[in-house]
This record gives structure tokens, C-alpha cells and sequence, in this order.
């Protein structure tokens, strides 16, 4: 913006105001188109803020929803297990079967909402409007933690599988690890399927209000 002084000399008072009016009526114009020219960079940067946290949140509920599925396979696996062990636990010796100890997660993506915080897009929207989207983010957050957990929990339980050639070596102290992890698994499992399933409710409901 900038601004000149007059171009002709002063000489009276009455040209010393209306110079002093054109100045300031320059001013005001140039002002307002700035002011203008920010406020529609700032409705662009919401909406377009807006439309991609609403489709990461759209697919990030398609997401939770297969997850949901996949934990129960988990869950289901992991109950075959502790009833395999179980038996294992009973007959040592003549013991035959198998274990399975793996698990499927849809990653839940966080970019839209990153960059909407690092583009100072979140400024610009209501604070009720943000609040909701910062408690989906952070619920989101606490399954990725969990999933993690989980992970942790499962590689701990198969230690004495990878330390022994065959079931019929592991020790009952052993057995008895196998088995304690492979129930805390599963308790981790059905706290995160908990979890995965109030988070796909809070999906739903910020869905509706867009």
C-alpha cells in the first residue's frame, strides 16, 4: 500500500483539506480492500480446511468400520488361542495344535486436521466448531495408542513359542506366561474394539453436522 503526497502546491487552507480528504479517502479504500482481500483468503482457507477434515473424517469412518470386523477376527483368534493353550497346558506332552497370533488395522489419518492447525485455519473457526474436532482428533489418538498396546502385548506373548523348537519343550512356567499375555491380549482387544466403536459414533455425529 502506499501512499503519495499531493503533486500541487498548497496555498489556502480550503486545498490543505481537500488534499488531507483525498489522502484519507485513499487510505480508507485501501484499507478496506486489504481487510477484504484478507477476510476472503480467510473463507477460503476455512473452507477448504473444512472439506478435507470432512473427507478425512469420512474415510477414517469407512476405516473404523472394517476395523470393528477385523478386532472381532482378533478377538476370535485370540479366545481359539487361550483354549489352545488351555490344552496345551493340560496334555504337555501329547499335545497337538496350533497358534495364530496376528492382527489387521486400518491407520487412521490426522493430515487434514495437522494442516488445518499449522495453517492457522483453526483461528478462524468458531471455538465450539474446533472443540468438537480437537475431542474426535484426541479420541482418535488414544486408539492409536492402544493399537500399539496391543501390538506390544501379542510380540510379548509369543516369546516362549520363538525361545522353544516345539510345544512339547515349553516349561509350565512358560505355559503359564503364554498363557497370562495371550488373556491380557485379549482384554487389550476388546478395550480397543470398545474404543474403535465410540470413536466411529463420534465420526457419525460430526458427519452430520457438515
Amino acid at each position: 500500500m502506499d501512499v503519495h503526497a499531493p503533486h500541487e502546491p498548497v496555498h489556502t487552507w480550503r486545498d490543505f483539506f481537500t488534499h488531507l480528504t483525498i489522502v484519507t479517502i485513499g487510505l480508507f479504500i485501501a484499507l478496506s480492500l486489504e481487510a477484504f482481500v484478507e477476510y476472503v483468503h480467510h473463507r477460503h482457507l476455512v473452507h477448504e480446511a473444512r472439506e478435507n477434515i470432512r473427507q478425512e473424517i469420512e474415510d477414517n469412518h469407512k476405516a473404523a468400520q472394517e476395523d470393528i470386523t477385523l478386532l472381532q477376527q482378533d478377538l476370535d483368534r485370540t479366545n481359539s488361542n487361550l483354549d489352545t493353550i488351555r490344552r496345551m497346558r493340560a496334555n504337555p506332552k501329547t499335545f497337538k495344535g496350533t497358534l495364530t497370533f496376528t492382527m489387521s488395522f486400518n491407520s487412521l489419518h490426522d493430515a487434514a486436521w495437522n494442516s488445518a492447525r499449522d495453517t492457522g485455519a483453526l483461528g478462524f473457526m468458531p471455538y465450539k466448531e474446533v472443540q468438537g474436532y480437537a475431542d474426535l482428533y484426541q479420541h482418535q489418538k488414544l486408539v492409536d495408542d492402544q493399537v500399539i498396546e496391543v501390538i506390544h502385548r501379542q510380540t510379548l506373548a509369543m516369546t516362549p513359542i520363538y525361545m522353544e523348537n516345539n510345544f512339547t519343550t515349553i516349561s509350565t512356567n512358560q505355559t503359564e506366561s503364554l498363557l497370562h499375555d495371550t488373556a491380557a491380549t485379549l482384554i487389550d482387544v476388546t478395550t480397543l474394539q470398545q474404543i474403535v466403536q465410540q470413536l466411529n459414533t463420534l465420526y457419525i455425529e460430526a458427519l452430520k453436522k457438515q
